[in-house]
């Protein structure tokens, strides 16, 4: 293990050993006093555990974000938590969301992708990253859970979890809030809620939202329309007794996610690659292939709608609560998209049915939960109508069938036992079994050959869907995966003093193998395991007012996937491979701070330190077809037409070195006129790899950016106005970026790594936000 590693567990046991000594003279009922105290740091429920504590004694890695925060955020999309977690990094592929934790991630852009970060909305899971956005409203918090959450989350949590949690029904109380913003790019957004309570056991709650954007490119791209609504109906009979059912209504439209270029002219800034003059002139200098490639066209466009329905039933047996938690969703994909440099048109339907039923116990020595899981999901191209079309100039593709289905069965059980006073064991397992088929029909477009035959390889076309590729090759594929996974988890936590708490955890996740589309047989990859080892300290000192969180982690990874742009087993046939890359590890030391000094004034300091590197990471370039690879890696000689490329050694993309947040508020208290309440933070980030190309074009370099916001707030607080400006400093980051395989070191006008295209942050945005409550 590394020397790192061993210093940041030193540091872990030397604050434990200072937490000791700071705290070991608060008597209990003293500390329970301050608890109270409306001048310290405020708590958060967290229920990651699958049982309601505070997160200061949640003994995992978990940073939760109350809707507070998440407003003042502006989160109203996945990619925006990344502004708000350090360590974590998401970025966005046409439609699709691709969360990173600490390196972990997947480049997912396809129906049958997954990513290792599972993303839950109330307790369910949602499997299709796309289907994510419009559902960021009337939020009780987020959890964002770093490390394998394999024993109570399953699959395809190998790198971590984010809960987004809705604010529920009330019994006996009517309440609500009407929320309007208006801001730069044309920001138009209506939030509202009402809970009404209809009986003494029943109660109601009403919310939607409402947000029209322009984009934050030049060409209109990166734009955000949506509607979304909520309906939930909380019934309780009696106290042992409670339901609540819930629907959900989100509708995303607009023009998409676009491509802002790496390349461009000197000082411009969130150009879009249709506007930008070098993207089309780059294009069309390529050698022998200028007439025909691909590039960005200003016809994209996203729509998306997901209807779902859920229930949670909690019922007091006694001895332990058993809960119920079926759901149900379908959800709509249609676009058209241009992030890779080429044109992707997805159209697919998404069925999904969950059911997850646990008895639990959180009174007592012994905490435990025992539950089962079932899942069943179900992809297809709508009406017949293709479900995936990709125009790259030398070649095209066609998905005509896709027929996708994930069934998985699981059985878990976790406990937390105390064996002293103050001293806890927990213990957890988790067993999944998983069965996935793939049912597709894809058609292959390419030149004719100039000798007869005129198709070497398939039959000549005349309706190809891109001219002048006409020989079709069909290329039906079928089969079907079973896995069997154990995860387990076992720690150990001690409560140092009444208001601190040191962890260790030792856990397993593991990310459910598949089939990659677009290619003959053999098209699966194997599993990807990861093993956690982390410690940890979670401390409040002088009377409740300092917080300081310290965490060391070291992650193992085993058969790590990546996906790339590769051949196939048919000659001149290419696809977007998953491919299982080998080892690789990720290891640092995360900081927490917040310290409230006095009623009015709070400081927060987060901090990331993450050292990772590629154990083993090979994969083949099709020389023969594209030409040397354009990579930072190490190549190996051509052999039957395709080179090794060797990037072992290399850190993991999206995984800065350093990451973190900062910020500081004062509230002014103006008496009976209310307050006056003036914040800045800043996040900041050490330069990072953003894709396996590894090239200098392609690494987001450091930044800095900085948020600043003034709120009024009514005395009563019924009424808020606030005004802010985010990214004072209109800095331009990358969230991820694509090389385009048509642009070679050959092409006379392009840079010697071609041309990427990235998805970009958010610009200086400012804006006025007012917000009644009542």
């Amino acid at each position: 293990m590394s020397r790192l590693f061993l210093a940041s567990v030193g540091l872990v046991a030397l604050a434990t050993n200072a937490a000791a000594q700071e705290q070991q003279t608060v008597a209990a009922e003293e500390a329970a006093a301050v608890e109270e105290d409306a001048g310290g740091i405020a708590d958060i429920v967290v229920t990651a555990s699958r049982r309601a504590e505070n997160v200061q004694n949640a003994a995992l890695s978990i940073q939760a974000l109350d809707s507070e925060a998440l407003t003042r955020a502006n989160v109203s999309r996945p990619e925006d938590l990344a502004a708000v977690a350090p360590g974590v990094q998401i970025g966005t592929a046409g439609p699709y969301a691709q969360p990173y934790v600490r390196g972990v991630g997947n480049y997912a852009t396809n129906s049958l992708a997954e990513s290792p970060i599972a993303m839950n909305f109330d307790g369910v899971y949602i499997a299709r990253s796309w289907a994510t956005r419009g559902m960021f409203y009337d939020l009780d918090r987020v959890e964002v859970l770093k490390g394998p959450q394999g024993t109570l989350y399953g699959r395809n949590a190998s790198g971590g979890a984010i809960n987004v949690i809705s604010t529920k029904p009330r019994i006996g109380e009517t309440s609500g809030f009407v929320e309007g913003q208006f801001g730069n790019y044309g920001h138009v957004q209506g939030t509202a809620a009402l809970n009404v309570p209809v009986s003494d056991t029943f109660a109601v709650r009403a919310s939607g939202q409402v947000i029209d954007r322009d984009g934050y490119l030049s060409d209109g791209y990166d734009d955000e329309k949506s509607e979304a609504a909520r309906l939930q109906f909380l019934i309780e009979p009696r106290d042992d007794f409670s339901l609540i059912l819930a629907g959900n209504y989100q509708h995303i439209h607009g023009r998409g996610v676009g491509g802002g270029v790496l390349t461009r002219p000197a000082g411009e800034k969130f150009l879009g690659a249709t506007d930008n003059p070098l993207v089309q002139e780059i294009f069309q200098a390529e050698p022998f292939l200028g007439p025909v490639n691909v590039f960005p066209q200003k016809d994209g466009f996203s729509e998306v709608t997901i209807y779902s329905l859920s229930a949670e039933m909690n019922w007091d047996l006694g001895f332990a609560t058993f809960t119920l938690l079926p759901a149900f969703r379908d959800a709509t994909l249609e676009g058209l998209q241009y992030s890779p440099g080429f044109s992707v048109y997805n159209n697919e339907h998404n069925e999904q049915t969950s059911v997850e039923a646990r008895l639990g116990n959180d009174g007592g020595r012994f905490k435990w939960v025992l539950g089962g899981y079932y899942y069943d999901e179900r992809t297809t191209n709508p009406d017949a109508e293709p479900g995936l079309i990709v125009l790259q100039g030398v070649s095209a593709t066609v998905q005509s069938r896709i027929k996708g289905t994930t069934r998985s069965y699981a059985a878990f059980g976790q406990g937390t036992y105390e064996i002293v006073e103050g001293l806890r064991a927990t213990a957890g397992l988790r067993y999944t079994y998983e069965r996935k088929t793939d049912d597709e029909l894809t058609q292959s477009y390419s030149f004719p050959n100039e000798e007869p035959p005129l198709c070497a390889n398939g039959e000549f076309d005349p309706d190809t869907v891109s001219p002048p590729l006409f020989c079709r090759l069909d290329i039906p594929n079928s089969g079907k995966l079973t896995y069997n996974s154990v995860t387990w988890k076992a720690g150990v936590e001690f409560d140092v003093a009444p208001r601190s708490m040191a962890y260790a955890n030792v856990s397993t996740g593991f990310k459910s193998g598949g089939f990659f589309p677009l290619a003959p047989a053999p098209n699966t990859f194997r599993p990807e395991k990861l093993t956690s080892f982390e410690a940890g300290i979670k401390n409040r000192f002088f009377d409740n007012r300092l917080q300081v969180n310290l965490e060391a982690f070291f992650w193992r990874y085993k058969d790590h996937q990546e996906s790339y742009l590769g051949p196939t087993s048919i000659p001149g046939v290419f696809a977007f491979i998953t491919t299982n890359a080998g080892r690789a590890k990720s290891y640092g030391l995360d900081t927490d701070i917040m310290f409230r000094p006095t009623l009015d004034d709070e400081f927060s300091l987060k901090v990331q330190y993450n050292k990772s590197n590629y154990d083993d990471f090979r994969f083949q370039n099709l020389t023969a077809v594209f030409g040397p690879p354009v990579t930072g890696c190490a190549v190996g000689p051509v052999v039957d037409g395709e080179q090794t490329v060797d990037c072992s050694g290399q850190s993991l993309i999206r995984a800065p070195l350093w990451s973190g947040t900062a910020s500081y508020s004062h509230t002014f208290d103006m008496g009976e006129s209310g307050s006056l309440r003036a914040g800045v933070d800043t996040q900041f980030s050490s330069a990072t790899y953003l894709s396996i190309d590894f090239l200098e074009a392609g690494r987001q370099k450091a930044f800095a950016i900085t948020n600043a916001d003034l709120t009024y707030e009514t005395a009563d607080r019924g009424l808020s106005i606030t005004g802010y400006v985010h990214n004072i400093f209109n800095e331009m980051v990358f969230n991820q970026v694509f090389r385009s395989p048509f642009v070679s070191p050959n092409n006379p006008i392009a840079d010697p790594d071609g041309v990427l295209l990235g998805t970009v942050r958010p610009p200086r945005t400012y804006g006025l936000r007012a917000r009644y409550n009542f």
